[in-house]
C-alpha cells in the first residue's frame, strides 16, 4: 500500500464546498439579474400604459368635439335641404 491515503468519496471535501458555494452564488446572481431585468421591464410597460391612457383621454376629447361638429353640420345640412326644397317649390309655382 502506498503512502497516499484516499479520502472517503462521501465525506465532504473543501473543493466540494467551494464548487457548491460558487454554484449557489452564480444561481443567486442569475436570479437577482433576472429580477432586476423583470423589474425594469415592468416599469417600462407601466410607463407605456400610462402614456396610452393619456393618449386615450386626449383622443376621447377630440372625438367628443368632432361629434359636436357633426351634429352642427347635420343641422346645417337639414336647413339647407329645406331651403332647396322651398326654392324648388317656388320656382315650380
Amino acid at each position: 500500500m502506498s503512502g497516499v491515503l484516499m479520502s472517503d468519496p462521501v465525506t465532504p471535501q473543501p473543493w466540494w464546498v467551494a464548487v457548491l458555494g460558487a454554484g449557489l452564488m452564480t444561481v443567486r446572481w442569475l436570479i437577482g439579474f433576472g429580477g432586476r431585468a423583470a423589474e425594469a421591464e415592468i416599469k417600462r410597460l407601466s410607463d407605456r400604459v400610462d402614456k396610452l391612457e393619456q393618449q386615450q383621454a386626449a383622443d376621447a376629447q377630440i372625438i367628443t368635439a368632432l361629434r359636436g361638429q357633426i351634429a352642427a353640420l347635420d343641422t346645417q345640412n337639414a336647413l339647407l335641404r329645406q331651403q332647396i326644397a322651398l326654392s324648388g317649390a317656388q320656382a315650380a309655382a
